[in-house]
């Protein structure tokens, strides 16, 4: 039984160090739309969706998010800042790190955003990201590993590009292909690990557009600070459908809910709910993530914290 959980234990580090930066997205209220957010991308998690959203930012915010994986596991963590320059455009930077429990595996990504409005219903963006792994050197399974005797960390850089179009009132269409350049990011000399390109297609609408078609007053409130989001993205041989919706009750309190559906080499359905807590320039959101599929009876909760100034 040992020698199966070592033998377990080793081939689980191998695939980590060939699979590294999975799509996990940031940030509690964009999974609360089910991470439907590249046509939407307004907040600290903006750049991580679509950097041109930045463009349309226009407050300074400052975002934190902690989230814990497969039971604890994995803890993904990551820091945003967002800077509105003026004509300049809006800059941005973030530092994500993300690691398995017992300390073996890290990854860090640091991201650094820049985004301009060419109008009030356009904007471009792009992103500059650094990629690191690294696995514990003085840990016993990575030294009896004949697959780490070359190193024991890697890095690389990579480009993402997005854009971000109002058409109409309350109708946004966003486009983001994140990793246009190859990253390996491989421990072994002999092998590649490239970072998948990820290519996010979005539309969003806010329903205050019709909310003076709704004879009901007290309804036509609600739907005023209503939207939804729809999206549809494509990444290592997999597809992916995201739609979410969020209400604000009051001018403090905020639902969501959000579905989306993973197809192609690997299945995964996820059904999500949050919710937040505005208090001045202070935001707090937190979602709750059902994973089905390849990843049965998984469930995930996820805390940020916004600061908006």
């Amino acid at each position: 039984m040992i020698k199966w959980k070592v033998y377990l234990l080793l081939t689980c580090i191998t695939q980590l160090a060939l699979a590294g930066f999975n799509d996990y997205s940031i940030g509690a209220r964009p999974l609360g739309f089910g991470g439907a957010f590249v046509a939407l991308a307004d907040d600290g998690n903006a750049a991580s969706y679509n950097a041109a959203g930045l463009g349309f930012i226009e407050q300074s915010q400052f975002s934190v998010t902690r989230m814990q994986r497969f039971r604890g596991l994995v803890n993904h963590n990551q820091v945003s800042a967002i800077v509105p320059a003026g004509s300049v455009g809006t800059i941005g930077t973030s530092i994500g790190i993300l690691g398995e429990k017992n300390g073996i595996y890290k990854e860090q990504l640091i991201t650094v955003s820049y985004s301009k409005s060419l109008s009030q219903k356009f904007a471009l963006g792009s992103n500059l990201r650094s990629f690191t792994t690294n696995f514990d050197q003085e840990h016993e399974s990575i030294q009896e590993n004949p697959y780490f005797q070359e190193k024991q960390s890697a890095s690389a850089v990579s480009m993402d590009i997005g854009v971000m179009a109002k058409l109409i009132t309350g109708l946004s269409v966003g486009l983001s292909v994140e990793n246009l350049l190859p990253a390996d990011i491989a421990i072994s000399n002999s092998q590649q690990d490239i970072v998948p390109r990820n290519v996010r297609i979005g539309v969003g609408y806010k329903l205050g557009g019709i909310n003076t078609l709704i004879q009901q007053e007290s309804l036509r409130g609600l739907l005023a600070s209503g939207q939804g989001q729809v999206e549809i993205a494509f990444r290592d041989g997999n597809s992916h459908l995201r739609v979410g919706a969020e209400i604000w009750a009051s001018e403090s309190v905020a639902f969501r809910a959000g579905y989306a559906l993973k197809s192609g080499v690997n299945s995964v359905t996820t059904m999500a709910l949050g919710t937040s807590l505005k208090f001045s320039m202070v935001r707090l959101d937190y979602v709750f993530q059902v994973l089905s599929g390849d990843m049965k009876n998984n469930a995930v909760q996820l805390y940020s914290l916004n600061l908006i100034f």
